[in-house]
């Protein structure tokens, strides 16, 4: 059974994420929802809100920490677990990353193209910047068609990160780990996918960069 996760899930969720990547989560606000199997959640997916501005602002959802317990995979369920949340949903579009190469074919069998590029290159040092100037010069920095946030507050709740002004533009970064750098970042690298649920329109090389890993 596939269904929108309760507060008496999270204990299931947690054993599962912690199976599947190794370490404690830390959950932003956000949709789960969970593939149950005898009385136990056997599957899981979470789905950030965001928008993608692209010819104009469409509603969009994040989807990561897709995970099947391993005694329940290769029976379909995190197909079926994608499918009905794409249904359950009120969204123009979902994106997610692959967590390997290996992951862009299986997700081009459920209608995921490959419509965000970039590198990843580590920061280097800047000027540090509070969240709101940030956001602005990052809209004013991207030329392309990207993902827009309005709050960073989940990313900083789980990375940590700062924000700063460089020479060439700006980053978000913590002392172990690099969000973002932008223009550095920009490149023609396979990074994101994106599947329209409503009214689709042509989307490439766009820059996702706040992804969950």
């Amino acid at each position: 059974m596939y269904r929108i996760a309760t507060e008496k899930d999270i204990p299931g969720i947690i054993d599962l994420w912690q199976e599947a990547f190794h370490e404690t989560p830390v959950l932003p606000d956000c949709i789960s929802f969970v593939g149950e199997a005898d009385g136990e959640v056997v599957c899981m997916l979470h789905a950030l809100p965001q928008t993608l501005r692209a010819s104009r602002d469409r509603k969009a959802y994040y989807l990561y920490a897709i995970a099947t317990k391993k005694e329940y995979r290769g029976r379909g369920l995190c197909r079926g677990l994608m499918a009905y949340a794409e249904q359950t949903l009120d969204a123009d579009c979902c994106v997610l990353v692959p967590a390997s190469g290996s992951l862009f074919g299986f997700y081009r069998e459920l209608g995921y193209e490959t419509a965000f590029t970039r590198r990843r290159t580590a920061f280097t040092g800047g000027e540090e910047i509070p969240e709101a100037e940030y956001l602005t010069l990052r809209e004013q920095l991207l030329p392309m068609a990207h993902m827009v946030y309005d709050d960073l507050s989940y990313a900083q709740k789980i990375y940590g990160l700062k924000f700063y002004k460089t020479e060439a533009g700006i980053c978000a970064a913590s002392d172990s780990f690099t969000a973002e750098r932008i223009p550095e970042d920009f490149s023609q690298a396979p990074y994101g996918m994106l599947k329209w649920l409503r009214d689709p329109e042509p989307v490439e090389n766009a820059f996702l960069g706040f992804s969950l890993e």
